[in-house]
């Protein structure tokens, strides 16, 4: 589902590098935390599996496609396996809750009969369906997190991609978020999530794979958070 060999990222010439020869294998249906302090390259990882940015050397492999050698134009087809879930949510204001998500399958051109029978079937997975018709401001921030979950799960993605999605929610409901992660997981959806939030990963007892300055060092099945 994912691999990395021997992955380096650097920004340019004389700096270290952001990532510094990293070798990963996630297999289908993993759930993974990626952990680390700030700085010590997680976003980064996180931009690469996106093709946001290019390997400065090494090779990634995900869903089968050599990132390296993918042509500009293929960018976009690629991405769309992809479900992808941020720290500060990144919903339309001026959209009420159906439309937030509808308009991730109207960007790839789902026809309307199949964007009116998926999205209350995703709203309903992630316990929203009773809020549709509400603006991202009239939602609490667990629920507005539950809406970028449901956008990013409503075209089915392979792997779901979550950078810090409990950094702007209190204990209890970056709990909740993460269990509905939990439960997509279960699904079959391959899930890897960045975090520092130490509580949640000791608590989970998933996969942990620790980077420190670019570096993994650490990936532990059933692994806690330790300090680099």
């Amino acid at each position: 589902m994912i691999d990395l060999i021997n992955v380096c990222k650097s920004y340019g010439k004389g700096q270290p590098n952001a990532v510094d020869h990293a070798t990963l294998h996630v297999d289908p249906g993993e759930f993974v935390f990626v952990v680390g302090s700030s700085g010590s390259g997680k976003s980064t990882l996180i931009k690469l599996l996106l093709r946001e940015l290019e390997v400065t050397s090494g090779d990634m492999v995900v869903l089968g496609q050599h990132l390296k050698k993918m042509k500009h134009r293929r960018v976009a087809k690629y991405r769309r396996r992809l479900g992808v879930v941020f720290q500060d949510f990144r919903l339309l204001k001026d959209r009420n809750v159906y439309e937030n998500v509808a308009f991730a399958q109207r960007v790839i051109n789902r026809p309307t009969r199949v964007i009116r029978r998926r999205v209350p079937e995703v709203l309903q997975e992630v316990g929203l369906a009773g809020k549709y018709k509400s603006l991202p401001d009239e939602l609490s921030g667990g629920e507005q997190q539950r809406v970028a979950i449901a956008r990013a799960l409503v075209n089915r993605p392979d792997i779901l991609l979550a950078d810090e999605p409990t950094g702007n929610l209190d204990p209890a409901t970056s709990l909740e978020i993460m269990e509905l992660l939990d439960r997509i997981n279960g699904r079959g959806t391959t899930v890897l999530v960045v975090t520092h939030n130490k509580d949640i990963v000791n608590s989970m007892k998933k996969r942990v794979v620790t980077m420190n300055q670019g570096m993994i060092i650490s990936d532990e099945e059933e692994g806690e958070y330790h300090e680099a």
